[in-house]
Formats: structure tokens, C-alpha cells, sequence
């Protein structure tokens, strides 16, 4: 149930599909891949069999399913903020408040979000709410993720000590990103099961670090081919890996070794950077990490 919690972190600030629209075409029935249907008004069929009255049934599509319903959102490991469609243990459900409902006793989109706020198209909802969660505006990020999880459970776990004192890896650790314990000698970087978004993973304990980055957030996106071609240059020249996300893009992990020296057998490239300064994959001088995938100009 731990890294149940972690993923909610940074529902928040999500990143991913804005809720404010990008498209507003005339024709309520034109609805693309980039169209916000939220807090426009006039998008109900696409959730609904037809608009819905206040009060009564709310006659929603795919038989209510939100993987269905919420689809924009993304269910794969490398997108969804936290899981849905589970039943909660007896002990949780006992802590999840009333306000937090559960859909005959399973963990749905609605638990957390109050559909209908978005659907009043209310501007304080929009500025103060976008997310249209149950219960905000909080004053942290946190603030909801512990009105169903225990604070005391998760404080002053670090993930990145992952050895016991005699060298055996902390199953318990892999799990804080890993929906299981890979397997260290032989999986690769595409083998292995994450349990969420690689960003949000690293955000939930480095955020405000993220906001001070030398290189911010620019970097997170695809790169070029030409950067491509020089990263695996330098994985071949330098006997290190450069890691992707599930989406082709340059994500924290591309830099950062985030293992224990000692987890992954020391001649594998994947162990490169482990327990170095900044956990960066090419350690050294200043800058020597850039020039794994950009030209040599510094």
C-alpha cells in the first residue's frame, strides 16, 4: 500500500491533459485528441448517453467504467496518477473519509474528483479547483493524500538506500517505483515495471529541487534525432545508458542513476552514476553529464 500513496503526491500538478480548453470548435460534436471536454459545457454526450438531470441518473457511457469514461487521461504505467478500479483493505476503508466515496466499495476517478464542479462551469472552481478535487483547495499537495493515508508511515523514508548493511537488496525500496522487484542482472530499462509517471515519481520527493533545476523542466520533452544520435554515441563511448521514458522522452532517470552503488552488478552500464555525486550517469568535471547528449562546445 505504500507506493499506493506516493503516486497521489503530486495530483495536483499532474502533467499531462490540461483541464482548460485548447480547442473550442462551434460544433459541440467535433472533439479531437486535443480537445478539453471540461469545464466547457457542452461536451456532456461524451461522457453520457445523453445530458443528465441534477439528482437523477447520471447515464454514463461504457457502463460507468472511468478507465473508459477518463480515457484521455491514460491508464499505462508511464501516465496514471493513481490507481483506480482497486478495493481498498478493511483497515483503509475505515479511514477513507465519507466525502471520499468509494463506488460499491471499489477506488474510482470519482473518489477523489467531484465531477459535477467542473460541469457548474464556475470560475472559482476553475482558478481555485481546476483538478475539481473533493475537499479543495488545499493548502498542500499532501493535504488530500492523507486524509486516507498515514502521515506517521510515510516520513523519513529514503528510497535511495536500498542495500541492508550486509549488501541484500531492500525489496521493500524497489517497490517504491517498481510495481515488482526486477530482476537486477538481467532485465533492461524497457523490462522493467514502473508504477507510475517517472516525473511524478521523482517530483513527490524532489519538487522543490525540480523548481531550482540547472536545467528546469525544459528538458523533459523528446529530443531531437540529432541529440538521439549523440546519445548513443556517448552510451557506447562512455559504457553508460540514457534512459527514455515510456513516451520516447528525455525524463529524470535519463540523467540520474536513482540505485544504490551495489544493486545493479558493477559492470552493467544501467550502474553507472549509482551513489555518485548527484547520482548523475556521467560523473566527473563540471558540465560532463551535457556532453553525453549534446555536441562537445562547452
Amino acid at each position: 500500500m505504500k507506493r499506493l500513496f506516493f503516486i497521489i503526491m503530486l495530483i495536483t500538478i499532474l502533467p499531462g491533459v490540461s483541464l482548460f480548453a485548447r480547442e473550442s470548435p462551434k460544433d459541440a460534436g467535433t472533439v479531437s485528441e486535443s480537445t478539453d471536454v471540461h469545464y466547457a459545457g457542452k461536451y456532456c454526450t461524451e461522457c453520457h448517453e445523453k445530458k443528465p438531470r441534477e439528482g437523477g441518473d447520471k447515464l454514463l457511457k461504457f457502463g460507468g467504467d472511468f478507465t473508459q469514461l477518463c480515457r484521455c487521461h491514460g491508464y499505462t504505467p508511464g501516465t496514471y496518477i493513481h490507481p483506480v478500479d482497486i478495493t481498498p483493505s478493511e483497515e483503509k476503508k475505515d479511514k477513507i473519509p465519507k466525502d471520499l466515496p468509494l463506488s460499491e466499495g471499489v477506488l474510482t476517478c470519482t473518489t477523489c474528483h467531484d465531477m459535477y464542479l467542473q460541469c457548474q462551469l464556475s470560475k472559482r472552481n476553475k482558478v481555485l479547483n481546476r483538478r475539481f478535487l473533493r475537499g479543495a483547495p488545499y493548502l498542500s499537495r499532501t493535504t488530500l493524500c492523507f486524509r486516507c493515508h498515514d502521515e506517521k508511515k510515510y516520513t523519513m523514508l529514503d528510497p535511495h538506500n536500498q542495500l541492508t548493511e550486509k549488501g541484500a537488496i531492500v525489496v521493500e525500496k524497489c517497490l517504491y517505483c517498481h510495481v515488482e522487484k526486477p530482476d537486477e542482472k538481467l532485465a533492461t530499462f524497457e523490462q522493467v515495471k514502473l508504477i507510475g509517471n517517472l516525473e511524478v515519481l521523482c517530483y513527490r520527493c524532489h519538487f522543490k529541487q525540480s523548481q531550482l533545476h540547472p536545467i528546469n523542466a525544459n528538458h523533459l520533452r523528446k529530443p531531437s534525432d540529432r541529440t538521439l544520435s549523440i546519445m548513443e554515441q556517448s552510451e557506447t563511448k562512455f559504457g553508460i545508458i540514457l534512459p527514455l521514458n515510456y513516451e520516447g522522452q528525455i525524463t529524470c532517470p535519463t540523467c540520474h542513476n536513482p540505485h544504490e552503488r551495489g544493486v545493479l552488478p558493477g559492470e552493467k552500464a544501467s550502474a553507472q552514476g549509482a551513489s555518485e555525486k548527484f547520482r548523475l550517469r556521467l560523473s566527473g568535471q563540471d558540465l560532463q553529464i551535457c556532453i553525453a547528449c549534446h555536441e562537445d562546445k562547452f
